[in-house]
């Protein structure tokens, strides 16, 4: 998310202080008291007893049982140490891990996107935790907020340096993931700051989208997949350990309630083409007898931020994520072939959170999962996604996020990373899928245990007095994890 766009009334630099402080009341002050103390724990736990040394696994595979990582929003900031610019601008991306890691930085705190320290430890974290995953998935956003105004601040040098710049700066964070895990599959999507033309601005048919397509190809077990790559960001290939599956890769950002095609305006319309897409390949998918699993940036259904931070009635506040003449053809064709559908993921929200897709009747078709960001620039712990999963079938055991108890005042070399919690172990299911989802949302509105739960979850245990989610606000987040429609959701949170 940029920090500039606007939510609701408030701008998303005002996302902070225009709620009440989380340290407001007493029963507020109890749950901060618990984050800290949890935080202190989590750094003395057998699972993070030395510095770097990180997590010991919370799953033990059983037999056809596998793990995978997932990791989102990392928002690399290669401006983050100013006196080392000028030589990545002049450098080959090759050369830039020498030249970072040449810095004295510390970890980038609350309100700031990922250095250097902050992004290779995360990394080193997942491949300590988990040296050879089945595959890997990252959800999106690349690139640090903001990065033409940090370009012009800190190098210059006109639109072609700055698209060069963003093209290697993108190279660059694709080549640490991949050379975390040399030899595992690593997929990706966009977000919606990875572009040239500016946020919320992917152009089809331009350099960015050519130039990563053909990254992304070049180190892809199926090259040919990124063919079309150009056209819009989206693609699909098989799903890398599931029998008969593939992995479909959307480019929400194209349905974004901000989508701009200012650089390519006689493109088209870029959304449709996807949602175009889209159909035809669930359609070939269940014609051929398989199913699909499906990643993007921006989840559907609603923005529980903008929701409860708005400045009129609660209803007129009511903020989709997306469009809705691309949204309601794709929650259409997501219950339409439900039948080969079984799980989603998505980041934006730099939150641990879900969304549960279901039918007009209320059944629960398609469980969605949100991972937290690396970033930690809206008060979050920097975390990411370990899941247990059935190879056979694709059906989600369990999952864990890890996160980064240390933040403030931490560096690399220092971490300490540990399991914030197992979903089995937190809410007691048997498995992570849509009907057990709905049951938690349920749970999380009637039982004050499990809110408390979610609320210190979802900013990953943040240490900060101001989190996003408290007692007062909370009923917007859980609504919107089922209730994706506008009307529902209002008649959820604001009882109309």
């Amino acid at each position: 998310m940029e920090l500039d766009r606007q939510i609701g009334a408030a701008p998303l630099q005002d996302r902070w202080t225009v709620s009440k402080p989380f340290v407001e009341g007493e029963g507020a002050l109890r749950n901060w008291i618990a984050r800290a103390l949890a935080i202190a724990v989590a750094a003395l736990s057998p699972g993070a007893l030395a510095a770097d040394e990180g997590p010991a696994l919370p799953f033990a595979p059983g037999p056809g049982q596998g793990l995978f990582l997932i990791l989102t929003d990392i928002h690399f900031d290669p401006f983050a140490d100013p006196v080392l610019v000028d030589r990545l601008v002049a450098a080959d991306v090759d050369a830039w891990s020498g030249i970072l890691a040449s810095g004295q930085q510390a970890f980038a705190q609350y309100g700031s996107d990922a250095n250097y320290p902050l992004m290779m430890s995360a990394l080193d974290a997942a491949e300590k935790l988990l040296p050879q995953p089945d595959f890997v998935l990252y959800a999106g956003d690349y690139l640090v907020h903001g990065f033409e105004t940090k370009f012009d601040a800190h190098a210059g040098g006109g639109p072609e340096a700055f698209a060069d710049f963003v093209v290697k700066t993108m190279t660059f964070v694709s080549e640490r993931l991949q050379g975390a895990f040399p030899q595992t599959p690593v997929y990706g999507t966009l977000g919606n700051d990875d572009a040239i033309c500016g946020n919320y601005m992917v152009a089809p048919g331009k350099l960015f989208l050519a130039a990563v397509g053909g990254l992304w190809a070049g180190r892809s077990e199926h090259p040919e997949a990124f063919t079309d790559f150009g056209v819009g960001g989206f693609y699909v290939v098989p799903h890398p350990t599931v029998p008969d599956r593939d992995l479909i890769v959307l480019n929400t950002v194209l349905w974004s309630m901000n989508y701009q095609n200012r650089c390519n305006p006689a493109g088209g319309d870029p959304g449709a083409a996807q949602l175009a897409w889209l159909e035809w390949t669930l359609y070939r998918t269940k014609l051929r007898g398989r199913t699909a699993s499906l990643l993007f940036h921006i989840p559907p259904g609603i923005d529980g931020y903008a929701s409860s931070h708005g400045s009129g009635a609660c209803r007129s506040d009511v903020t989709t994520f997306l469009q809705g003449v691309y949204e309601k053809p794709f929650l259409a064709l997501l219950e339409r072939y439900r039948d080969i559908l079984q799980d989603g993921y998505a980041g934006h929200t730099h939150m641990d959170d879900f969304r549960v897709v279901a039918t007009e009747a209320g059944e629960p078709v398609l469980l969605t999962h949100i991972t937290p960001a690396i970033s930690p620039i809206y008060l979050n712990n920097p975390g990411f996604g370990l899941v247990l999963y059935d190879r056979t079938s694709g059906a989600v055991l369990d999952y864990a996020t890890v996160y980064l108890t240390n933040l403030v005042g931490g560096r690399r070399g220092e971490a300490r990373w540990a399991i914030e919690y197992t979903f089995r172990d937190a809410y007691g299911y048997s498995a992570y899928d849509p009907g057990t989802a709905a049951l938690l949302a349920r749970s999380i509105r009637a039982d004050p245990a499990v809110r408390d739960d979610y609320v210190t979850f979802y900013p990953v245990t943040t240490a900060s007095t101001n989190p996003p989610i408290d007692g007062e606000n909370w009923l917007a987040y859980s609504c919107g994890q089922t209730e994706l429609g506008v009307e529902a959701f209002a008649a959820c949170y604001c009882g109309d």
